[in-house]
């Protein structure tokens, strides 16, 4: 593998660029930073990811870290101390296929009882836990991704990984190395194989989905309510707004581009129906969406509908209110709040856009490589 160096440009006092390289620390301390580092601070691995477990117990050993990526689906790390080599392989793919042919009632009960572990976040019902954040239920978690994390990489280790990401099994290999710049200490990530995308979501079709939907809506005796609460959604997010129905109920996406450039669709809220919950609906939040509304606003909405609005430990939230009443008593303030969030996601769009065509000045720290 390369090895990886940094250098820092500064400027003479003759105006001269000159590049000063900054030095490695040593492996040991690197691995000790990093693990805490991953724990914390999960976005060192991915996007918007969320760490559901760590030092999983499963038939083949413990699993270092367990998380949920921004598209609901389960992956899967194996971290080393030092290199990667096969045998770290052989162990991902291991976990990967345990979790994979657990049932979904049980890799409920497997992610539940081993959350709150190391730092992360305790979780009582992962099933409902999942269907809140992904408006989908665990049933339709999909195979699990793998990703290998470690100081550095053999060949044979990231030769394996490559075939096998070229074989559309979703599995990455990233590598992280430690440097000190004065007092700081500073961590350089690099890619060394990068799965491909996905070529499929969820297992359901829409069509599938729309026929459980409403059948479950026929059997509560909702349909007619639902719709228009459903209708009062769309017309406050307008054009914009995509919707696509659930076994359980709409969520309502808006356009957003992905962390590898690609145009690609977010789900901000939805409007679920649980068959137990005797005709309450509940309208869902995702994070994404209380951070352009804001909490306060959003009480304020829910006040409006005569509830309230209940946050949760992800950043997210709901909002419950009786299916069964006229959806009159609801639409204004349901209309309302799906304006707010189309503004919200507009600011941030525009936002993004001006960040993007701004001028970068570049930073004074630039990482290179070159063979060792």
């Amino acid at each position: 593998m390369q090895e990886i160096k940094v250098w820092k440009l500064a400027t003479s006092s003759d105006q001269k660029t000159k590049a000063e390289a900054i030095g490695a620390i040593t492996e040991t301390v690197t691995e000790q930073l990093l693990e805490d580092a991953l724990t914390t601070s999960p976005e060192l691995l991915m996007p918007d990811l969320i760490l559901v477990g760590r030092q999983n117990e499963t038939t083949g050993g413990p699993l270092d870290l367990l998380g949920v990526d921004e598209d609901g689906r389960l992956v899967v790390f194996e971290l080393k101390r030092g290199n990667l080599t096969r045998d770290a392989v052989a162990q991902a793919i291991d976990y990967a296929s345990y979790l994979a042919e657990l049932e979904p009632e049980d890799l409920s009960r497997h992610v539940s009882e081993n959350s709150g572990k190391g730092g992360t976040d305790k979780i009582d019902d992962f099933g409902q836990w999942y269907q809140s954040h992904f408006q989908h239920p665990v049933a339709e978690i999909g195979i699990p991704r793998v990703m290998l994390v470690g100081l550095g990489v053999d060949e044979r280790a990231k030769r394996m990984v490559s075939f096998l990401a070229k074989c559309d099994l979703d599995i990455s290999l990233i590598t992280f190395s430690g440097f000190k710049l004065g007092g700081e200490t500073l961590l350089a990530r690099q890619v060394e194989v990068q799965s491909r995308p996905p070529s499929a979501g969820v297992k359901s079709t829409k069509l599938e989905n729309q026929g459980k939907l409403d059948k479950l809506l026929a059997t509560l005796d909702l349909k007619q309510n639902y719709e228009a609460l459903v209708a009062a959604t769309k017309k406050g997010l307008g054009s914009s707004g995509y919707q696509w129905p659930n076994p359980t109920g709409y969520s309502f996406y808006l356009p957003e581009v992905s962390a590898s450039g690609g145009p690609t669709n977010r789900s901000y809220l939805a409007l679920y129906a649980p068959e137990n919950k005797n005709g309450k609906v509940q309208i869902l939040l995702q994070t994404r969406a209380v951070e352009v509304v804001q909490a306060e606003n959003i009480e304020k909405l829910a006040k409006a509908m005569g509830t309230s609005f209940a946050a949760n430990s992800a950043g997210g939230g709901e909002i419950w209110i009786d299916g069964r009443k006229p959806a009159s008593d609801y639409a204004q303030p349901l209309t309302e709040l799906a304006q707010a969030v189309l503004a919200g996601w507009k600011t941030k769009m525009e936002s993004k856009s001006k960040a993007e065509l701004e001028e970068v000045p570049q930073s004074p720290q630039t990482v290179q490589t070159s063979p060792q």
